[in-house]
């Protein structure tokens, strides 16, 4: 069993996975390993803190969440002030981003048919070949 801590300590160690958990986005066996608990123990570590300082939590996420205010007026100065081309661009991506108007990260993809082009006949006469070639039914399709 691993030591137990102080007051102090636990304290310490408190603030120290609520900064860890907040800082990488949420993630309670990070958050624990990152403190200097086991591979073996960190998951079952982190869940317990996670739940136990869930208020500690909030309130840091929320204080977090104050900031955005912030960074979005660096984002708009950055865009309107910076002489560098790469900068401005990279705060304009950003700004568009948050608003929902991100580029489309999906490729369209058109499968063009054999059959396309085939009269409803010989549609009908490719159906019978399979079926007769392919499923052995025979008979009048």
């Amino acid at each position: 069993m691993g030591n137990v801590l102080k007051l102090p300590q636990r304290l310490q160690r408190d603030d120290e996975f609520v900064v860890e958990y907040v800082e990488n986005g949420g993630n309670a066996t990070a958050a624990a390993l990152a403190l200097g608990v086991s591979s073996a123990s960190a998951s079952t570590v982190g869940h317990r803190l996670k739940h136990r300082l869930y208020d500690d939590i909030a309130e840091a996420t929320r204080d977090l969440s104050g900031q955005a205010v912030k960074a979005i007026h660096t984002l708009q100065y950055l865009l309107e002030h910076s002489e560098s081309d790469h900068v401005r661009l990279k705060a304009a991506k950003d700004i568009l981003d948050r608003a929902g108007f991100k580029a489309v990260d999906k490729q369209e993809i058109v499968q063009v048919s054999s059959f396309e082009n085939y009269t409803d006949e010989e549609l009908k006469a490719e159906i019978r070949t399979l079926l007769t070639d392919d499923y052995g039914v025979k008979g009048q399709h």
